[in-house]
């Protein structure tokens, strides 16, 4: 990880990002390599992250010793929001997929300033509001599309430079389906050239991808 000031980190200047100069002013570039952990589960919030470039997920881990994937993360999500609004007492942990980009503000700085300033608690439930719908309609999702079809909107979303390298029990566990029923569904993706296998993943062919989407949302 690797951590700029924001005020010398010039690059970002240009970006419109709806915080004060006096919140900048005080805030960090954090700089992560694929799978690095940006946020530790049960460990102490210490910043109110922003993604400004790049991609994470938040995983959970069960009491049966498994990890779930919640949720993927993109570019303006926020990490940390639920603690902050005291609506989560424990956090989750977040890892960076790929090389991921975020600003950070100091947690006891949002607490005192940002809460306070009404314009930011309304932009932050209106997106807390958002970030549950996308959970709920992911599982939405699962309940009523064939896997191919998951499957096919997973890879183009989380891949990084055509590679998608998640681990396949927990892409199973997130989509809902058993371990076997993934790997033959990604051994058909092969063999119509959607995906091809290679170290450490697989690299997706996007526009064969996106065509099998159009062809079953044709239906």
């Amino acid at each position: 990880m690797k951590r700029t000031l924001y005020p010398v980190a010039k690059k970002f200047h240009q970006l419109d990002l709806p915080f004060s100069t006096g919140t900048l002013e005080q805030s960090s570039i954090y700089e992560f390599s694929h799978n690095e952990l940006i946020q530790e589960e049960a460990g102490t919030l210490t910043h109110l992250y922003v993604i400004l470039e790049g991609k994470a997920k938040i995983i959970k881990s069960q009491a049966n010793g498994k990890r779930s994937i919640l949720q993927f993360l993109h570019s303006g999500d926020f990490i940390g929001d639920l603690t902050l609004v005291s609506a989560e007492k424990t956090t989750k942990e977040v890892l960076a997929i790929g090389p991921t980009i975020c600003l950070a503000l100091p947690i006891d700085h949002a607490k005192q300033v940002l809460m306070q300033d009404i314009d930011f608690v309304k932009m932050i439930s209106r997106y807390i509001g958002d970030k549950l719908i996308r959970r709920m309609e992911h599982f939405s999702i699962n309940q009523t599309y064939q896997l191919n079809y998951r499957l096919a909107l997973l890879l183009l979303e989380v891949a990084v430079a055509g590679i998608y390298q998640e681990k396949l029990t927990e892409t199973a566990e997130y989509l809902g389906v058993s371990y076997r029923h993934l790997t033959y569904t990604l051994k058909t993706f092969k063999e119509n050239d959607c995906v091809y296998r290679e170290s450490g993943g697989y690299r997706i062919n996007e526009a064969n991808l996106k065509q099998l989407i159009r062809s079953m949302q044709s239906y």
